[in-house]
C-alpha cells in the first residue's frame, strides 16, 4: 500500500468483479507473499499464477475506502480456501478474520486449507479464528510439510 490504513475506516468485502480488480488481487498476492514467505524464493510469487487461479476460484476483496486491503480466493467446489492474503500495513487489523467469517457465511460450509508448515504467523492465526488441524498433506521439497486445517462442522470420517 502506498499510504497507511486508518483503523477506523469499514471494512467493505465483496467479489472481483473487473480484470483490473483481479490484477490488484494478484498485485496483493505478491506483495503480501514476498514478505511472509520469507522461507520461499523471492521469485516464487507472480502476478500470472494468480490470475490462473482466479480462472477457477471466487476472489473476494477486502476494501478499507478504496484501498485494497486483503484477498481471499475459493476453490468453491470443495471450499477450499487457496489464497488468505492481508497487505502488511493492514495486519493486525482484523482483515483475514472479516474475510473468512464473510466468505464462511456465503458457502455456508466448512472451509478447507491448506499451508506450509514454517508459516507459524498463519498457523496461530488459523488456530485462533476456530481452525481445527486435520493432519499432513503433500510436502513440497521446499517445504517441511503442508498443514490441512479445516474450519467449522466435523472432521471427514
Amino acid at each position: 500500500m502506498a499510504r497507511p490504513v486508518c483503523s477506523t475506516l469499514s471494512l467493505a468485502i465483496r467479489l472481483a468483479r473487473t480484470k483490473t480488480e483481479i490484477d490488484d488481487a494478484a498485485a496483493l498476492y505478491v506483495r503480501s507473499g514476498r514478505a511472509a514467505f520469507t522461507w520461499r524464493p523471492a521469485n516464487h510469487f507472480h502476478v500470472e499464477d494468480f490470475r490462473m487461479f482466479a480462472l477457477d476460484e471466487e476472489v473476494w476483496l477486502a476494501l478499507m475506502g478504496e484501498a485494497l486491503v486483503g484477498t481471499l480466493s475459493i476453490f468453491r467446489p470443495e471450499n477450499f480456501v487457496h489464497c488468505l492474503y492481508v497487505d502488511p500495513d493492514a495486519q493486525g487489523l482484523g482483515v483475514g478474520k472479516a474475510l473468512v467469517a464473510h466468505v464462511r457465511r456465503v458457502v455456508g460450509a466448512p472451509l478447507m486449507l491448506k499451508l506450509d508448515q514454517p508459516n507459524a504467523r498463519a498457523i496461530a492465526f488459523y488456530e485462533a479464528t476456530g481452525w481445527r488441524f486435520l493432519g499432513l498433506g503433500v510436502r513440497p521439497e521446499h517445504v517441511r510439510s503442508r498443514d490441512t486445517f479445516k474450519q467449522g462442522g466435523s472432521a471427514p470420517s
